[in-house]
């Protein structure tokens, strides 16, 4: 269907497009409806788009587009999705690289472009896409709902918390508690031994995972550039692990949307933080996106360096040392529904 294609859905009127997702409702999956259009604006870019729901899940409608991905240099300040205040040369990012490992600007440019998923053209076609991420590896249980047998040695743990100061409590891919509101909120780790006994356990029929490919593509509404709205971390971000001097009382909730947590142009949420990388498929099996499970800013490499792992094209240079539950302990996910080209099928991989 061309009208899918992003170029041809940006030209309809507002009334096509809305005829347009009322008919797409028609031919979903059963349990999904269409709610209403909306448009979404973000780094120099905006779209009108459908609104669905699923359940408790909100699905946007993003068209497909020919696009290229990946990266292996600055484009001119002039490319679409950078700002004017930025330029390729005297790159904060890549002087930070030079400082850290002493090496030539050459070096530095070869050392980010290394991290990132090679230039390559891509088709990628319309979908519905989970407007939000979940934990991949945990997940929320009521305290009211453990076994005093089975679970006696975690009830344990939790009324030891309760004696506690603390704010948070994890027991390694076991169980966290977190004080929230005066109630103690607990989540336990998934089971799952391997990625095919999770998909089939989370993952319904009628829906799948994003491939890399579609994933940088909605992730960077289609920006040529290392990050969706440039070639920096802008200084005047607000970002979740260098906001400012914290007091001991400080909660998530004190500093609600961190900039990178706010919705794209095609009105989608991401972590927007290092420690979390989002679940993508790949010939190969899976990758995490969008993070390196807090390599960077363990290592102490500040701001610019730390962040590094939300480039658009960033891959994990040691995700494979890590085992399933390992990479399940950092990994979050979105559920898709791919939409063909040429019919009205729905299709799903």
């Amino acid at each position: 269907m061309e009208w899918q294609k992003r170029q041809i859905w940006s030209s309809l009127t507002p009334e096509d497009k809305f005829q347009r997702m009322i008919e797409l409702s028609t031919l979903l999956p059963g349990g999904f409806q269409f709610v209403r259009m909306e448009t979404f604006e973000r780094f120099g870019q905006s779209m009108e788009t459908g609104l669905f729901t699923y359940q408790d899940a909100q699905f946007l409608f993003v068209p497909g587009d020919d696009v290229m991905l990946g990266w292996d240099g600055p484009v001119s300040a002039s490319a679409k999705g950078i700002s004017a205040s930025q330029s390729p040369d005297g790159s904060v990012l890549l002087e930070r690289v030079r400082e850290q490992f002493g090496v030539s600007d050459e070096e530095a440019l070869e050392m980010v472009a290394r991290q990132m998923s090679p230039v390559r053209q891509a088709s990628v076609g319309a979908m519905l896409v989970e407007r939000t991420f979940s934990s991949a590896g945990w997940f929320d249980y009521a305290i009211s709902e453990l076994d005093p047998e089975e679970d006696e040695e975690l009830l344990e743990e939790i009324e030891r918390f309760r004696s506690m100061s603390e704010q948070s409590l994890e027991m390694y891919q076991y169980a966290r508690m977190e004080r929230q509101n005066g109630e103690i909120h607990l989540q336990l780790f998934d089971g799952s031994e391997t990625f095919e006994e999770w998909k089939d356990e989370l993952i319904g029929s009628g829906f799948d995972l994003p491939t890399e490919e579609e994933w940088e593509y909605f992730y960077g509404a289609g920006a040529r550039t290392l990050f969706p709205w440039g070639e920096e971390i802008e200084p005047s971000f607000q970002l979740k692990y260098f906001a400012g001097k914290m007091s001991a009382s400080w909660s998530e909730t004190d500093f609600p949307g961190y900039d990178l947590e706010q919705p794209n142009a095609f009105g989608l949420c991401f972590p927007g933080d290092p420690y979390l990388k989002e679940m993508v498929l790949t010939p190969d099996g899976i990758r995490g996106k969008g993070g390196d499970g807090g390599t960077y800013l363990h290592g102490g490499l500040g701001r610019e360096l730390g962040y590094l792992p939300v480039a658009t094209a960033f891959r994990d240079p040691h995700e494979h040392e890590l085992d399933w539950p390992e990479l399940l302990d950092c990994l979050v996910y979105r559920r898709i529904v791919r939409l063909s080209h040429d019919s009205n099928d729905i299709k799903s991989s």
